[in-house]
């Protein structure tokens, strides 16, 4: 069986490993501006967040199942990409991000898509996914390091950077009513143009 040594495969991991982190935070959660919400856009959402409300007390509108697909925006697919292409990569990496739970954990608040303090609500949704995968790097990034021979210092500096543009994307584009499949809310149907008060319960 053909084999190598652990430094020829290390050194063929470590450009690979360092590249999709960089990737990921750049293409496409990096494309967003600092401090997205102000004042108008959050009057914008809490009106958003109304609608919601209304169309969840719809009649005849139920919840779907809860779906998940690791972490959006392309993130969990590239880098199952990645793995496949490389399996070296997924021996040393994984075949998920390691903050992948953190994702799922996000989607299912975002899919319940609650509205009673629903702004609020998906504020503290959003600052957990960045604790949560801010919490990865610190709970793993000796591991990552020792396997990639990296500095640790420098595998926690990109999972945090990570974890800021994630969460700058989650609350650009995030908002309920969008339209878009990672809404706050996408568990439900998709918001209605106009709501008559006879179709509300």
């Amino acid at each position: 069986m053909f084999s190598m040594p652990a430094g020829t495969l290390c050194a063929m991991i470590k450009p690979c490993f360092k590249l999709m982190l960089l990737l990921l935070a750049i293409c496409p959660v990096g494309l967003v501006a600092q401090n997205p919400l102000d004042a108008v856009a959050e009057s914008l959402e809490r009106e958003q967040m109304s609608r919601l409300a209304a169309q969840q007390k719809r009649l005849g509108i139920h919840i779907a199942a809860f779906r998940s697909d690791g972490c959006s925006g392309g993130m969990s697919q590239s880098w199952s990409l990645l793995a496949d292409t490389l399996p070296l990569f997924a021996d040393y990496a994984g075949r998920q991000p390691p903050w992948e739970h953190c994702c799922v954990a996000h989607d299912r608040d975002y899919w319940r898509g609650e509205t009673q303090n629903g702004f609020e609500e998906r504020e503290q949704s959003d600052a957990r996914l960045r604790a949560c995968v801010h919490a990865t790097g610190e709970q793993r990034g000796a591991e990552i390091a020792q396997t990639l021979n990296l500095p640790q210092q420098e595998i926690v500096e990109m999972i945090n950077l990570t974890s800021d543009l994630m969460y700058q994307a989650v609350r650009l584009g995030g908002g309920p009513c969008s339209g878009f499949p990672w809404r706050w809310g996408h568990g439900w149907p998709k918001c209605s143009a106009s709501l008559e008060p006879g179709n509300q319960i």
